[in-house]
Parts: structure tokens; sequence; C-alpha cells
């Protein structure tokens, strides 16, 4: 397995941190213990303040006080995750767990808790076997530690009341999704590489070749598609790879993942083996290569939000107006082209790429079903899609936005509205329609 798919694994554990952090403190208590030893006490007091000195028995009082203290705070720190993961599955989203779980300061504050505690324990059992009369450091740095693990605790309560807050919680999806389009979304760093067919090749003339099928390994979400390496590999091996999956698609066991384009049948098994680093498939979503599920979170948060039982128009705003952002970024980029090139100008990667248009319907179909008598949310979704015109001028961008917003309107429940209420949204619609050339068709689509 390669280094990178350990990470993402890594990264979204609470093991990965505090393990390090525990492998820390015993290294640190090894060389303690090893110092104490072989260390004259006056070559020790010629580095280290005297206050840091004591002696057996009040080395065994202060260490025992420490883990009592930092198990304490470890309990009462487990305590706030749980409520956090309980108010987040609630109220929010399941989806947005892995978020807080994933957080780097929540890992950090149970390592650094985790190895107070193990390095404490361990220079207990030095502790028990020396005389009362020989001055150690070991204490001294179990108190600077505490004295740390004491500050990353307030740290961590300011934290998680940070966390809990629904805004905060919308402006890291939304910064971690733009992240993501910046950074993964064309999955090759050279954007030549993506383009049209040859003129020597077409749809026709690829999809007459015979196509050995090779099927997914496990079931599961296919969170990577490593662009790069299967570009390289099928230079090496003379292969024409067509990807049959999205990446955030759930595959079943023994069903297409891939096919090799003008393949030898009898060949799968060899392939599959080929080509199985680059295919990361997991039991989870994540945002690494997946923008749709980064917009996704977002509406789960605000349909939770015009709930009945929640009933926060405002929260479920907030969301709406970053998914603006998020398809305002997708607009201003170039998307991908499904074909991919090597050096020498050969076709070897053909990839499914979802459209802008497809993006944009998942970003708000379900908003328009489930807030199509909600006022606000409805004047904010084409406030929304006003936004986005106003910053891409391209005419395939806003062409997708008015059909939309005439989809969109289409929805909306008139027969609840009142004359002020249809006022205010008819603003929204004339704007939609001057901003993309479709001022003549105003008066054919508003309430």
């Amino acid at each position: 397995m390669k280094i990178n798919e350990l990470w993402i694994k890594f990264r979204h554990s609470f093991w990965f941190l505090p393990s390090f952090y525990g492998t820390l403190a015993l290294l640190l208590a090894i060389l303690s213990v090893y110092l104490e030893k072989n260390v004259p006490v006056e070559q020790i007091r010629a580095y280290v303040p005297n206050a840091l000195l004591t002696d057996a028995k009040l080395g065994q009082t202060i260490l025992n006080a420490i883990a009592v203290s930092v198990l304490t705070m470890t309990t009462i720190t487990f305590s706030s995750i749980m409520v956090v993961l309980t108010t987040y599955s609630s109220q929010f989203s399941p989806r947005t767990l892995q978020d807080f779980i994933s957080d780097v300061v929540t890992q950090r504050v149970l390592g650094v808790f985790t190895g107070a505690f193990i390095y404490s324990l361990l220079i207990l059992l030095f502790l028990k076997d020396v005389s009362d009369k020989k001055l150690f450091i070991a204490p001294g740095i179990a108190v600077v530690w505490a004295i740390i693990s004491l500050g990353f605790f307030v740290f961590f309560i300011h934290h998680v009341a940070t966390w809990t807050q629904v805004n905060n919680l919308i402006d890291k999806i939304s910064t971690r999704t733009l992240k993501t389009i910046n950074e993964s979304f064309h999955l090759v760093d050279d954007r030549s590489k993506s383009k049209y067919l040859s003129a020597h090749e077409d749809v026709s003339h690829i999809d007459s070749k015979d196509k050995v099928q090779v099927n997914a390994p496990n079931a599961g979400y296919l969170q990577m598609v490593k662009l790069p390496k299967i570009l390289e590999k099928a230079k090496e091996h003379d292969h024409v790879l067509q990807v049959e999956r999205r990446i955030g698609d759930y595959i079943l066991k023994d069903t297409p993942l891939f096919s090799i384009i003008g393949g030898r049948s009898g060949e799968e098994e060899n392939y599959q083996e080929i080509y199985k680093e680059e295919f990361v498939i997991g039991t989870e979503r994540n945002t690494v290569q997946d923008v749709e599920f980064g917009i996704q979170k977002l509406v789960e948060i605000a349909l939770r939000a015009i709930s009945p039982g929640i009933n926060d128009p405002h929260t479920a705003i907030n969301s709406i107006n970053r998914i603006g952002s998020i398809l305002a970024e997708l607009g201003s980029i170039p998307f991908p082209r499904p074909y991919y090139y090597d050096e020498d100008d050969e076709l070897r990667v053909i990839i499914d790429i979802q459209t802008y248009r497809e993006l944009l319907y998942k970003a708000f179909y379900q908003l328009r079903h489930y807030a199509r008598e909600d006022v606000s949310v409805c004047a904010s979704t084409l406030s929304v899609l006003h936004g986005i015109t106003e910053r891409n001028d391209d005419r395939a961008i806003q062409k997708a936005i008015w059909d939309f917003s005439l989809y969109f309107i289409d929805g909306i429940e008139t027969d609840v509205l009142l004359d002020w209420d249809k006022d205010f949204i008819n603003e929204k619609i004339k704007r939609i329609a001057e901003s993309t050339g479709c001022a003549d068709d105003y008066d054919k689509v508003k309430l």
C-alpha cells in the first residue's frame, strides 16, 4: 500500500497522533532514566534549574498527582468529544463527523494527554527502586509536560466551543472543498494532457474496439484516482484505460472498475495487479478529490436547518451562500476533459468527468424540493445563482444557470405566497434574467 493511502487512513483515525505522542513519551522516559543513572547530579545542576530537581519521595507524589490529573482531563476531553459528535450527528449531518474526528487539534490534544500519562507512569516505575537522597530531573520534566497539558486542555475547551458553532463548521467545510478544487480537481498538474480526442480518433472508433473489463477487488467508495501514475503505467504497458466509475461512486465487489480498450481477454487479473494501487477504495467518501461530497455536506446542513424540528433558515441560507462560492469557483476554472494523453500524444486514459450542469443540479435539487414553500431559502438560492453569473461571464455557465433557474422557479409553491413574497422573489429572478442576457424572458417566468 502506498504512503499517501496510509496517510489518508491515519489522518482520519483517532489513534494516530495519540500513538505518536505515546511513543515519544516512551522514548523520553528511557532518555530520562539513562540521564539519571549515567550523568552525575553535579553536571545536571549546571544545566537544569534547581527547581526542577527533586528527591524520589517528592517525585513520586508529584507524578501520582500528574497521572491522576491528566487522566481526569482526558476523561473530560473524551466527554466533550462525544457531545460534539452527538451534536453533529443530530443537528447537522452524520457526514460532518469525520471533519471533527480528523481535525489535527483534537488528535493532538489527546496525544499530549496520552504522552503525559504514559511518561508519568513509566517514571513512577523507575523511582520505586532508588534512594530517597538522590536528585532527579524526570519529575521536573513531568511537571513541565503537565503544565503544557493544562494549556492544551484550556485551548481544547475553546476549540470545542468554536467547532460546535454551525457557522464555523460551514466555513471549514467550504474552505476544504475550495482547497480540493484548487489542488486536486484536475487530477493531474499539467492541464495540457487533458484535451479533446485527436483528429485520428473519435468516440465511435474507440467504442468499436473490444474492451476487457476489470472488476473492483472489494466494495466501497472510490476515494482517489491516481491519474499521473495511471498515465505512466498505461504508457509503459501500451494500454488505453477507461475508468468506469466516478470519484465518490459506491462500487460493489466484482463490478466493473475500469476497462482496457483493445486488451486481451483472460488477462483481467494481470491488469488488476498492474493498476490496483492507483484506485483507492474506502469505506466512506472524503474530500481529497471529491468536490461533490463537500457540496453534499453543506446541502445536508441546509436541509436539517429548514426541517420542522430545527427551523433555522439563517443556517440554511449560510450553507447556500457557501455552496454558491464553490459553484462560482468551479465556473471560473477550466473543467478537465475526459481524454488524457501521454508525452507522445497517444491516448492513454479516458475518465468520466462530471459536468458543471450536473454539479449545479446536485447542489440544489433537494433544496428545491424541501424549501419550495420557504420564501427566504428560495430567494437566497436565486440570489446565489445571480452571484455566480456575475462572477462567470462564460456563456455556457450563464446558460446553465438560467436553465436551472427556470427549473428551480417552476418548483416554487406559488399558492402559499402572498404578493409581497412574489415581488421579493421576482426581483431575484429579474436580476438573473438580466445578467444572463435573458431579460426578454422575464415576463414569461416571473411569479
